[in-house]
């Protein structure tokens, strides 16, 4: 596994703030493709979230979880700007391996099937790349 740092970036999930480390996986694909639609932002079921302060900038990306449709969809919560992008890695193997689904120039990426895969929701902004935790759906 690669880690790679990103100088005086800091994220935070709850009251715990620690300085970023952005993992790469050992293997992953890029497909803007995947996907059924955009996410549109109203499902508020968030499952993971991860606040980042990067350039002077804070945002609030969230993987969100839409349980009657078992699909999920990668969000920025607060502070987007145009030029941000963001997307969904979906894992079958609990993330050793993933398939990148997009970027998407936009606040929500595309919406995904989620049921028995592990997905992580991410985002870029100001020159950067920040990732949630894995989750899987099992329900």
């Amino acid at each position: 596994m690669n880690l790679r740092r990103h100088a005086g970036a800091v994220i935070s999930a709850g009251l715990l703030a620690l300085p970023l480390v952005l993992l790469t996986g050992t293997s992953a694909s890029a497909d803007t493709n995947c996907g059924s639609w955009p996410g549109n932002g109203i499902a508020d079921h968030d499952v993971k979230t991860l606040t980042v302060t990067h350039g002077g900038r804070t945002i609030k990306i969230a993987l969100v979880n839409q349980r009657l449709s078992d699909h999920s969809f990668a969000a920025i919560r607060s502070n987007y700007r145009s030029g941000d992008q963001t997307w969904v890695d979906r894992s079958y193997d609990g993330g050793k391996n993933w398939t990148q689904c997009g970027p998407f120039n936009s606040q929500f990426s595309n919406d995904l099937n989620n049921l028995g895969n592990h997905m992580r929701a991410c985002a870029r902004f100001n020159g950067a790349s920040f990732c949630t935790g894995w989750y899987k759906d099992t329900d």
